[in-house]
């Protein structure tokens, strides 16, 4: 049996998976507020085929759920591990991170707009 880690390592954005002292693997992130997108997955190919993908993602929702994050699977391989294992399911966000911090910057920017049209209403007197 292979010796494996998972570990988080935030300063490139991925979690890694080392197998008897190599990276086989990452898994790509970002992170917007307290919600985790979860990109990417790649394993080396010399561990493909060998359930290292999955080791790799159970891994680090193992992480995330310590952490009390929330995640947004964008990966297929992080939708299939969830899929198949329902009790990562109430990590999952209610909705994309990045949709959401659009519609928060629209209804800003509508909010700027009417409040300019206010104010240039009350200094003309209209």
């Amino acid at each position: 049996m292979s010796d494996s880690l998972v570990a988080d390592n935030p300063e490139l954005s991925r979690v890694e998976l080392t197998v008897d002292g190599d990276l086989a693997g990452i898994l790509a992130y970002d992170v917007i507020g307290s919600t985790v997108i979860l990109r990417h997955t790649v394993v080396k190919e010399q561990y493909g085929d060998h359930g290292w993908a999955a080791v790799l993602v159970r891994g680090a929702l193992d992480i995330l759920r310590m952490g009390d994050l929330r995640v947004w699977p964008a990966c297929a391989m992080v939708r299939r591990v969830i899929g198949a294992e329902p009790e990562y399911l109430p990590l999952v966000a209610d909705q994309d991170p990045e949709a959401a911090e659009a519609d928060r910057v629209a209804e800003a920017a509508e909010a700027d707009r009417v409040s300019e049209a206010a104010e240039r209403s009350t200094t003309t007197g209209a």
